[in-house]
């Protein structure tokens, strides 16, 4: 019989799970395996006392109807012609035990004829106000804000040359819609504001005039951000300010909702997303179908239709999602990305557990999330490695508040560790609300019976995203030494670089070895195209002068270890799969947090001979000393960096990118960021290399 290879040949397609040998923390878990073009695929299950369950289906993944005991298991995969062979998995003792619920379910337990009831239902009103007085105070501002602004004009960028082109124009509309327009509606259901809830009302008709068909599309290729902020809050909003809407406003914004609720769908049959989620911005619309089906559940909308969007986003929520996340509670597009891409989901997950009292935050992933962000997403950090945005505050003027304000809201509250929940205290109220205002003011929901989360530890790898994390203290965060490594089955798609091996170097929070390069003007620009995407603008190597290839799943790494022992910390990457043209890439990291000192042991054998150019780069200016050594400070932190072994005398030292942060961008759209500076130290010409450097931290 033939053989299923399961191989991807791109990096928006599924891995398939379980792997060989992998624990799994929910159960019944999701089969998942990527696509061949089979009429029918059937999953068996067996354990040592044999043959235990079997199905079949046409799709990519399956997840059976029976929940599976802890304990060792197999699954083959077959079809017709073929089967994959059968591959060993555990399911652990502590799996959380998850039967996810039909969209049929999810609709018939949503309550018709009732207003409020999508983020909290009018009952809960007073407990929230009770229990959030800063937040409130908060929204207040961002009311006063709101109407000092008024409404939006329309975009225009697709008809007139004098208008505001689309990046700027969706940078302006987020704070319309995504801010304003959400403040308001929550000012007028929260707060009885009436000025407020006008305001709502009068943006929510002047959205729903305009074309959802065209500059305002989901399906915009290219330009879709303001028809996702549009499918994403105009839910929320009709519901929220329902009682100040008349008949026809109301059938109007019914309407509205249901286009651009059917355009999530068709965008998600258009990419055949559950078989290639590896889309950032599809990966939102699941959440905005099911919100559009809870709200338009009393509308002249057909039920059907209603049932089908809620079973697309049951299904994909309690399967193959999320892509970019694992069990571990990683996230792969980075921690900038995940601050905002485990939010968007957040009402519709609630409004389940609300109506149905079943809770897709209890898979593994959404329990663990906090660990992660302990780790990666540390207000006090300067820069949050690893992937686009690494540079991004919330405060910045470039995305603000895309990285959340908040990234640790609901998940630490109700997960932990303590650790996590000690960081969101430290993290100042905002004065703005920026993003994100649909999940500040949701009921808080049961805590699983299961908990997943685990104590927080100074040493930590996540292998789903494939990054590691050693800091000398997470709770110390004025003398805390962290180094973050990147080594990753996701290669270097989406928004994820070509930098397998790279790594940080961070001290009380200071960035002293950092990534380098931005966006630009925007995503795509060819700065960020031709630099920050590539491999030398990170701490890696390039091989006779090239990197690891990008936007492909391609050039790969794997965490080998990561370990603590007292003060000393070492981690151990294999890179191997980085480059076509090395046999073999191992980085050794050992952190020394009594010495403050970190260690990079590189061993590399090449299949031809080859110069290997070792790079570094760092916010501030590098300058070379007389000893060999280089110096930089930051912060009030020095940094010593002194090459002990296999690279030749003296590091070229640049403060220019190769593409330059303009390059193609018209004058008026120009951008200013802050400098950075480039090391590059190189060897000879051999075959196999010994590289050491040792970088020693001054406070």
């Amino acid at each position: 019989m033939k053989q299923l290879l399961q191989k991807r040949t791109s990096p928006q397609q599924v891995f398939p799970f379980p792997s060989a040998g992998e624990v799994v923390w929910e159960t019944p878990p999701c089969f998942i395996w990527i696509y061949e073009e089979a009429a029918e695929y059937t999953v068996s299950v067996r354990d040592q006392n044999g043959f235990l369950w079997q199905g079949s289906t046409e799709k990519n993944y399956l997840v059976p109807d029976v929940v599976f005991p802890a304990g060792k298991y197999e699954w083959n995969l077959s079809t017709a012609e073929a089967e994959r062979g059968w591959i060993p998995f555990t399911i652990a003792g502590n799996a959380v035990e998850f039967l996810r619920p039909t969209g049929r379910q999810i609709f018939d337990a949503v309550p018709e004829q009732l207003h409020p009831r999508h983020l909290f239902f009018r009952s809960d009103r007073e407990a929230l106000l009770r229990s959030h007085p800063q937040d409130v105070e908060t929204l207040r501002a961002n009311i006063a804000l709101a109407l000092r602004e008024g409404v939006p004009e329309p975009p225009r960028f697709l008809t007139d040359e004098q208008a505001l082109p689309y990046r700027e124009y969706f940078g302006r509309y987020r704070g319309f819609i995504d801010r304003n327009l959400v403040a308001c509606a929550l000012g007028y259901a929260l707060l009885e504001d009436r000025q407020a809830g006008e305001l709502a009302r009068r943006i929510l008709l002047t959205v729903c005039s305009w074309d959802p068909d065209g500059e305002c599309s989901v399906m915009g290729a290219g330009w879709d951000e303001i028809g996702l902020s549009n499918a994403r809050c105009l839910p929320a909003v009709y519901d929220l300010i329902h009682d100040l809407l008349t008949e026809e406003e109301r059938r109007t914004a019914q309407r509205t909702i249901e286009r651009y609720a059917q355009q999530c769908e068709d965008r998600l049959r258009k990419t055949d997303y559950v078989k290639n989620p590896g889309n950032s911005h599809v990966g939102r619309l699941p959440a905005y179908l099911g919100e559009a089906a809870m709200v338009l559940k009393d509308s002249d909308c057909p039920r059907e239709k209603l049932i089908r969007w809620l079973d697309t986003a049951a299904e994909i929520y309690g399967g193959i999602f999320p892509f970019y996340g694992g069990s571990d509670g990683s996230w792969a597009e980075g921690p900038f990305y995940a601050s905002s891409y485990t939010k968007w989901y957040l009402p519709f997950f609630c409004a389940v557990e609300r109506f149905l009292g079943v809770s897709y935050l209890e898979r593994p992933f959404y329990q663990r999330l906090s660990q992660y962000l302990l780790h990666f997403a540390a207000p006090e950090f300067e820069i949050h490695p690893f992937g686009d945005g690494y540079w991004c505050r919330s405060e910045d003027a470039e995305w603000p508040g895309f990285f959340a304000q908040d990234p640790f809201r609901l998940y630490a509250e109700k997960f932990g560790p303590e650790a996590a929940r000690q960081k969101e205290r430290g993290i100042p109220q905002p004065k703005i609300f920026l993003l994100h205002l649909l999940d500040v003011f949701l009921p808080a929901g049961s805590a699983p019976e299961r908990h997943l989360t685990g104590e927080a530890v100074n040493a930590a790898a996540f292998p789903c995203a494939g990054v590691l994390s050693m800091q000398s203290d997470l709770n110390d965060g004025k003398r805390n030494m962290a180094v973050l490594a990147r080594a990753s089955r996701h290669g270097s798609a989406s928004h994820s670089h070509a930098d397998q091996g790279s790594f940080s170097l961070l001290y009380g929070g200071a960035a002293l070895i950092s990534p380098s390069g931005y966006f630009g003007r925007k995503y795509g620009s060819e700065h960020h195209r031709l630099w920050t995407n590539s491999t030398r603008a990170h701490n890696c190597i390039l091989v006779n002068g090239a990197g690891q290839p990008e936007n492909s799943c391609e050039g790969t790494g794997v965490i080998l270890s990561c370990m603590q022992q007292g003060r000393s910390f070492t981690a151990e990457l294999d890179l191997s799969g980085a480059y076509a043209s090395l046999l073999q890439w191992k980085r050794r990291l050992v952190m020394d947090a009594a010495a403050l000192t970190l260690t990079v042991e590189d061993s590399v054998t090449a299949e031809q001979e080859a110069e290997l150019s070792w790079l570094l780069h760092s916010l501030s200016l590098p300058v070379n000393r007389d000893d060999g050594s280089v110096f930089l400070s930051r912060g009030g932190i020095g940094l010593h960096i002194l090459p002990e072994e296999g690279l030749l005398p003296g590091a070229e030292i640049c403060d220019r990118f190769a593409v330059d942060l303009n390059a193609g961008v018209p004058e008026q759209f120009r951008v200013a960021m802050p400098p950075q500076y480039h090391m590059t130290w190189h060897t000879e010409k051999k075959r196999e290399h010994r590289i050491r450097v040792r970088l020693q931290i001054v406070p």
